[in-house]
């Protein structure tokens, strides 16, 4: 089995939770109160889409989507520490994901943790823009960049 990305099923956020990285966990504490498996379930609950990244060892190293907000699309990404390992496979297929998605969303719009660097790098490599910082966001109170991906030429 090579990693790949499939789309996701409900068992899959119980797979992933107690695996799920740190800073990943920080920040979904820190936005909206959820613990790993809550802020999976709910992700995957109001996801327009919704994804699973599998290593080619069988195991859920990572959840992506993107949440139907009306007027945009708030794409978001969730991830274990092994989810770096497919990163060969994975990188050019989310590029394809997001430009796919940016068709469907012409505004992309969601929040990151500021000390999340990892996912800020990401970020960055799929063409999104940071255009704010926000010293207290969410329940906790705690620094986040919103960011955004606008598509040209609608």
């Amino acid at each position: 089995m090579t990693h790949h990305y499939r789309p996701a099923a409900w068992q899959d956020c119980r797979d992933m939770a107690p695996y799920m990285r740190e800073q990943d966990a920080k920040e979904v504490m820190a936005s909206n109160g959820l613990n790993p498996l809550r802020s999976l379930q709910e992700s995957f609950k109001v996801s327009a889409e919704c994804n699973t990244v599998i290593h080619d060892d069988g195991d859920v190293v990572g959840m992506f989507g993107v949440s139907d907000c009306h007027a945009f699309g708030s794409p978001w990404l969730l991830g274990t520490d092994k989810l770096i390992d497919t990163k060969k496979e994975f990188i050019p297929q989310a590029k394809e994901w997001v430009e796919r998605i940016n068709g469907d969303y012409p505004l992309l719009l969601n929040y990151v943790h500021a000390d999340n660097a990892v996912s800020i790098k990401w970020l960055k490599s799929l063409g999104f823009k940071f255009i704010k910082y926000i010293k207290e966001y969410g329940v906790g109170g705690q620094p986040f960049y919103q960011f955004v991906r606008i598509k040209e030429n609608v």
